[in-house]
């Protein structure tokens, strides 16, 4: 059986009836990221992401961790991804070194602030070892993230993206890519379904810009257990809003007999 990501409020693990929506926290501020959320409150995600990296104090640890008490007490209970991705990554430029992230992670983990953690697979091995050590003691969710921003890789290359993570003791294998044609599209879909076949761990993946965009509506079918929507603002280019993504799923599903998978 494959570890769960994290249990909702209705107690749905993904890779259920349909992917887990998860809305991204972009703010520059604690004000600015509590008006946020209480937007997407409203449109009942399941899960919500908060990309610290956006955030103007990010390298002023006591203000992210004060900001995040804040964010957990106006959550309604709603899980939480913590990312600080990186510029290299898609990220938004930040004054933290990767050691620093990981530092900062740690606290969020010490903290029980989040659910989930999310640490991108290119960094250090020594690194990825600290933040798996330190994410199972605090029994936080890991998610190893792997983006190209810029193309699509090879299948092959993509299903040993997801390998690798599993390999590394994730307890999520996460692939986002940028296609240039509809082939980008389908060769990230096949090699999710051909890694959700190989692998224990749940998977993610995302093909970003409006030519990817489909990827988000269709990537539970081959094996992708969470899709990231717009609550208020996106934080990836061709993120589609919550509430269109649910009634893609609803017609999916519907047009499966009431069964996605």
């Amino acid at each position: 059986m494959k570890h769960p990501l994290v249990l909702d409020p209705a107690g749905r693990k993904p890779g259920g009836e349909t992917p887990l929506i998860c809305t991204p926290l972009i703010g520059r501020s604690k004000e600015r990221l509590l008006g946020e959320l209480a937007t997407i409150l409203r449109k009942k995600p399941d899960m919500l992401e908060w990309r610290v990296d956006c955030f103007d104090a990010v390298a002023d640890t006591a203000a992210v961790l004060d900001a995040a008490v804040a964010l957990r007490a106006a959550a309604a209970g709603l899980p939480m991804i913590f990312t600080c991705r990186s510029a290299g990554e898609g990220g938004q430029p930040t004054a933290l070194d990767e050691a620093g992230v990981v530092a900062l992670l740690e606290a969020v983990c010490e903290g029980g602030l989040a659910e989930c953690i999310d640490f991108e697979l290119g960094n250090s091995p020594a690194h990825v070892r600290r933040v798996r050590e330190f994410s199972r003691k605090a029994d936080v969710s890991l998610i190893l993230s792997y983006h190209q921003t810029s193309y699509t890789p090879g299948q092959e290359f993509l299903i040993d993206r997801f390998l690798e993570a599993e390999h590394l003791g994730a307890d999520v294998a996460m692939v986002q890519v940028r296609p240039r044609d509809r082939a980008d599209v389908l060769r990230l879909l096949a090699a999710t379904s051909e890694a959700d076949a190989k692998t224990r761990i749940p998977l993610i993946c995302s093909a970003i810009g409006p030519l990817g965009s489909v990827s988000r509506m269709v990537g539970g079918l081959f094996g992708s257990c969470l899709t990231f929507a717009v609550g208020e603002h996106s934080s990836a280019p061709g993120q589609i809003p919550v509430g269109d993504l649910v009634s893609v799923f609803d017609v999916i599903r519907r047009a499966r007999g009431g069964e996605m998978f």
